[in-house]
């Protein structure tokens, strides 16, 4: 399959790499949409410190079921069409124990430390997946992290009905 590989900062190339295959817990995702984020950049940049290269960025994605791993069992289906959450947490450390998964001490995430999907396949946690109303096509579902994230943002901000507030930045959250 195609893919877009970062080989380091500043580097990038189209290129030939194997098919993923569902490893346990897995599944395979063709991929319809993945938008560009500021993560994105800044990994192009070489200042997101995690980051390893090589790597196949790409982290707000959705597009088709294509393979499922043998022992997953949560009703995804071959040709489902999936948005996908690219957090990946441990489960195990303090903060996730506690329900803080978003401040996971071993975090990782599809397409900012592991390949993503920049590519015509992705592996995936098959709990990451996110079936689809039937009438979203794969750009609105690329479109479901970033809107997760500002809606997050707002829902911590609290109650501003009435207040003023300032928004910056003309990006895809900001916009949101």
């Amino acid at each position: 399959m195609r893919a877009i590989v970062l080989d380091r900062p500043g580097r990038l190339r189209v290129a030939e790499v194997p098919d993923p295959v569902p490893g346990e817990g897995q599944i395979v995702v063709k991929v319809e949409a993945c938008g560009v984020c500021g993560t994105d950049i800044h990994i192009m940049d070489g200042e997101f410190p995690p980051t390893p290269y090589p790597i196949t960025p790409g982290h707000e994605f959705a597009g088709t079921v294509a393979a499922v791993a043998p022992d997953v069992s949560l009703g995804l289906a071959v040709g489902d069409r999936v948005a996908v959450d690219p957090s990946l947490y441990c489960g195990h450390c303090e903060r996730c124990r506690a329900g803080r998964d978003n401040l996971c001490a071993n975090w990782n995430a599809i397409g900012d430390t592991v390949d993503g999907a920049f590519a015509e396949y992705v592996a995936v946690p098959a709990v990451n997946a996110y079936v689809l109303p039937a009438d979203l096509d794969g750009q609105q579902g690329a479109m479901v992290e970033p809107l997760a994230c500002a809606v997050h943002g707002l829902r911590r901000l609290g109650t501003v009905f009435g207040d003023s507030v300032l928004l910056t930045g003309a990006g895809t959250m900001g916009l949101l």
